[in-house]
């Protein structure tokens, strides 16, 4: 009997021990490079699990301010498999989504789309949930049912560093718990258009050297998820949280101000329907921040991540590695490098796959020799100016409405040159990418200037043709004739234009603003000299 009776208290001793964790359950994301966030920013609470589960269960997902209290709790509702039912999710009211993936953002059940306590997705092999800050608190889900009642959230995720828990509640992941350590206040970003990959790369080594590091978005923004081939997009959720990073306009932040705001931004391949362009620097020119203390633009020196050719002097293969820089002091222009070749070329264009092109590359291009006949391009970069802007159709994103557009070259001698529209890259694949802020003005006619040492004063206009400060330069032009042994190459090469094969471009060029050009000569003509 004492036996049975032994055996029964243990018994009872070991179902009173907690589970085990299996350790199934972890937060992916925020990642450990992005616990801090803009004040009243959302964020995804994100989960993978090492292997699928057959039966995950509930989740529940808990924030806590410094002093304990609870001022954020979401919770799934799962169906007798363990996973969120596709019939609690209403995907009609996602604008965007190709594939099976769901959204937390659109769960109904229990209390319908406005409950925003019910917005977590459990599936066999991840979890996702929807945390809300403020800041798209008018998209109709900033309540709150987990006190018994659908009530609005009256507390925003204001400055202050928060716990933030994740619980297993019953089926495979029963008794399981993950924590991390996140913070609200100010950020500073480094931004810049992830495509191609090089230049991703270079927007995150960028952060890494900086200390503190500065923030990369690379985790999801709330509102936009993919997972291989399938995902969705809410573009006024997404947008809206990735604008407020940038420059935080939001009524209610205790320190995340216009004021307070700092961005690095890398200039290069900023197309025209980009992120980069309509959502971060569309905040920035909203806000006036184009030339405040806390905006850094940076540039590739050599106008490119890296680039190959051949030598046209010795035909050897020749390459070059571009390195960050920041934009010099008082202007808004820089020439990264002049190209120097016999061979045709085109206006504003650079192929980023072809390496076997025969030129010379110079990295002073401020001071130039050229033989009489050779087609010369300068290559550069602008920084953006103070513009208006236009609405894209969706939260936060905007067209901005002017930019450097024009530059004129002048000498009394060697007469003005004018040159418009922005420099056009094509990638491997055939991609054409309209870089807004760069551009490549080729020199075909250099058989007709005269020998000697010219000075080229040069001169930037904005899109309605008026003249935009701190664009004067000069660049020194040496022309030389060419050796009596080879012959010229023939004079008024012209540009020429893309070949008919060239596929289609992957956005419209420009800024859609038709310059007015006669007004353009007119103030080119009273700066000559």
């Amino acid at each position: 009997m004492n036996f049975l009776r032994i055996g029964i208290f243990l018994f009872c001793v070991i179902l009173s021990v907690p589970a085990v964790a299996a350790g199934n359950l972890a937060i992916t994301e925020p990642s450990e490079n992005e616990t801090a966030f803009a004040e009243m920013r959302d964020f995804y609470v994100y989960g993978v699990f090492p292997e699928p589960l057959a039966h995950p269960g509930n989740i529940r997902v808990v924030l806590k301010d410094e002093s304990g209290a609870v001022v954020r709790t979401v919770m799934s509702c799962v169906n007798e498999s363990g996973v969120t039912p596709e019939t609690s999710v209403d995907m009609s009211l996602v604008p965007s989504s190709w594939g099976d993936i769901l959204a937390p953002d659109a769960v109904t059940e229990p209390g319908g789309v406005t409950n925003g306590s019910n917005k977590v997705l459990v599936t066999d092999t991840y979890y996702l949930a929807l945390v809300q800050g403020g800041a798209t608190r008018e998209m109709g889900s900033y309540t709150d049912i987990s006190g018994g009642t659908l009530a609005p959230i009256t507390r925003d995720l204001t400055a202050g560093a928060y716990t933030l828990v994740v619980e297993g509640l019953d089926g495979d992941l029963a008794g399981e718990r993950a924590e991390k350590e996140i913070v609200f206040g100010t950020t500073h970003a480094s931004l810049g258009s992830f495509r191609p990959d090089a230049n991703k790369q270079n927007v995150i080594g960028w952060a890494e050297e900086k200390a503190p590091p500065l923030r990369v978005y690379l985790n999801w923004f709330p509102g936009y998820f993919r997972l291989g081939e399938a995902g969705y997009e809410i573009p006024d959720r997404w947008q809206a949280n990735n604008a407020v990073e940038v420059a935080n306009d939001l009524a209610g932040t205790t320190i995340d101000t216009v004021a307070a705001a700092e961005n690095d931004c890398l200039v290069y391949n900023i197309g025209n329907t980009s992120a980069t362009l309509q959502v971060e620097l569309a905040a920035i020119l909203k806000n006036g921040l184009e030339d405040s203390g806390g905006m850094t633009f940076t540039h590739y020196d050599i106008g490119e991540p890296s680039m190959a050719w051949t030598d046209r002097a010795t035909g050897t293969a020749a390459s070059a590695t571009g390195r960050p820089a920041v934009y010099p002091a008082g202007t808004r222009v820089v020439y990264t490098r002049a190209e120097i070749t016999d061979g045709p070329v085109r206006e504003n264009y650079f192929n980023t796959v072809i390496n076997d092109t025969r030129k010379t590359v110079d990295t002073t291009p401020m001071q130039v020799t050229v033989v009489q006949g050779e087609n010369l391009t300068f290559y550069g970069v602008t920084r953006p100016i103070a513009t208006t802007l236009t609405g894209a159709g969706s939260a936060c994103r905007y067209i901005p409405d002017d930019r450097i557009a024009t530059y004129v070259y002048e000498n009394e001698t060697l007469g003005a040159f004018t040159f418009t529209g922005c420099l056009v890259r094509e990638f491997d694949g055939g991609y054409l990418g309209y870089a807004n802020y760069e551009f490549g003005h080729a020199f075909t006619e250099t058989a007709a200037m005269p020998v000697g040492r010219w000075l080229l004063a040069v001169s930037a206009y904005n899109t309605t043709g008026a003249f935009v400060e701190r664009t004067n330069g000069t660049i020194e032009l040496e022309m030389t004739a060419p050796s009596p042994e080879i012959p010229p190459p023939t004079a008024g090469v012209a540009a020429v234009a893309a070949p008919a094969s060239t596929r289609a471009p992957a956005e419209a060029p420009g800024f859609g603003v038709v310059l007015a050009l006669a007004g353009l000569l007119v103030a080119a003509g009273v700066r000559r000299g």
